[in-house]
């Protein structure tokens, strides 16, 4: 355990070896871990340990973990003042390390709700987030046409930007004349210092204009007209919106509460058949609210790309700690998830290389095995008919087996690029749009929306 300086990654299963190697693998299983605030470790034992034996342990761990060493103490015995509660902090996650599972506490000062368990599925309408690692693979776009053609088929679409540092939603779904006053940004930032009357939350939504035959499409952007009218004060209002809120009273609310009791107001305020978020790219604190707290589908957007799948092998390997080793009944929430693979390859075959990889990474980090077919997933019926598709497939739509097993497919269409419906109606028509996202809408209408006439 000598020559180069200790580093995070190190910091743990340095721990955990000395442990095992000092006092026996059942003092690894049995207690729990403490990360500080910047990373500093110390371990509280389950099992009564002897003052000469905590001396010794404690000073081979202070010489394997340097700085990575709590300043207090690094071992705790379980008959000291505060281990009890320790030991049962309702916070403890499940970490498998060196093939060891350990409890960890995780203190942070930012991205706490990180450490939230997954919400159940929330009452009230559907709830569906589009999320992705990376910008640019058509999340929004995506979210837009699938916001017209589900108004095109009646329903009442409630669309919400979460994306506040590259907001689009406004953009693509409202004109000037129609942008409310607030957006969601406002709406973080001022229930840090009052309660929000209903007056206020109709002043965060407007009408767009893309709803036809009878639907309804309200969309929440995430800058409204002050802040597109004052730019200047965005920057300030964003290091105030990712703030906790501290009531009087005393119950902090973090991030994730804030934005699911906005949304859960927002969904309130008329009868809505579904809510579409519009979740912020990547792996960000404010990313767990979508994510996590709003007890949606999840859709998880990515590109056949390297970045995409090294992000999502870091929040799959995140997700996994929420399911202990050995479950044998996936939690709900697992199954709310599902894979979009993101302009894809028309070609079938090159389509068949993203699946593959999927699979591997989830055979490796997610929280359950992927039980997935080989077949390649199928384009929706009546793809042949579009004149640019030379690999059009008349196999028919494979069912859903569990939701990381189901790739979702959205092909690559150059009609899409410079996105602008309000401008260009053609790109919202459905003889145009379902070309390339087919796939996804017959994923909805079947899964999400099985009553509705395709």
């Amino acid at each position: 355990m000598s020559g180069a300086p200790v580093r995070f990654d190190d910091s743990l299963p340095r721990l955990v070896e000395v442990l095992i190697a000092e006092l026996g693998s059942m003092h690894v299983t049995g207690g729990v871990v403490l990360r500080d605030a910047v990373g500093r470790l110390s371990f509280v034992s389950r099992t009564a340990l002897e003052e000469h034996q905590v001396q010794r342990v404690e000073a081979v761990l202070r010489t394997a973990l340097e700085v990575y060493a709590s300043p207090d103490q690094v071992l705790i015995s379980p008959t000291e003042f505060g281990a009890e509660s320790m030991l049962d902090d309702p916070e403890a996650m499940p970490c498998e390390v060196q093939g060891h599972l350990i409890q960890i506490v995780d203190r942070r000062i930012v991205g706490v709700d990180w450490l939230r368990r997954p919400a159940l599925r929330a009452a009230g309408p559907l709830r569906v987030v589009f999320a992705s690692i990376k910008g640019g693979v058509g999340r929004s776009t995506a979210l837009s046409v699938m916001a017209a053609h589900l108004a095109g088929r009646g329903q009442r679409v409630l669309a919400i930007d979460l994306d506040l540092e590259s907001p689009g939603l406004g953009a693509f779904l409202l004109t000037p004349e129609t942008m409310p006053p607030f957006g969601m940004l406002d709406a973080l930032v001022e229930r840090n210092l009052t309660a929000l009357d209903d007056d206020f939350y109709r002043d965060l939504i407007g009408p767009s204009s893309l709803a036809t035959r009878g639907g309804r499409i309200d969309v929440v952007p995430g800058f409204g007209a002050r802040s597109l009218a004052h730019p200047g004060d965005v920057l300030s209002k964003i290091a105030r919106a990712f703030t906790e809120h501290v009531p009087p009273e005393g119950n902090v609310e973090t991030v994730l509460d804030k934005v699911r009791a906005v949304i859960d107001h927002l969904a309130g305020l008329t009868t809505y058949d579904v809510v579409l978020v519009d979740a912020r790219a990547g792996l960000h604190e404010s990313t767990a609210a979508s994510l996590l707290g709003l007890g949606a589908e999840v859709l998880l957007f990515a590109s056949d790309e390297q970045q995409s799948f090294d992000g999502y092998a870091a929040l799959l390997s995140h997700l996994s700690r929420f399911v202990p080793a050995g479950t044998t009944t996936i939690p709900e929430w697992v199954d709310r998830l599902t894979v979009v693979n993101a302009k894809a390859e028309v070609d079938a075959s090159r389509r068949q290389g993203f699946t593959e990889r999927w699979q591997t990474m989830v055979d490796q980090h997610g929280p359950v095995r992927a039980e997935v077919s080989s077949d390649e997933v199928p384009l929706p019926a009546g793809f042949d008919d579009v004149p640019w598709n030379d690999d059009a497939d008349d196999a028919e739509v494979l069912p859903r087996e569990r939701a990381l097993a189901d790739v979702r497919v959205v092909l690559r269409d150059d009609r899409f690029a410079g996105f602008s419906p309000l401008v260009r109606r053609d790109q919202v028509a459905e003889e145009i749009y379902r070309g390339a996202f087919g796939n996804l809408i017959e994923w909805f209408e079947s899964s999400l929306f099985p009553q509705s006439e395709t």
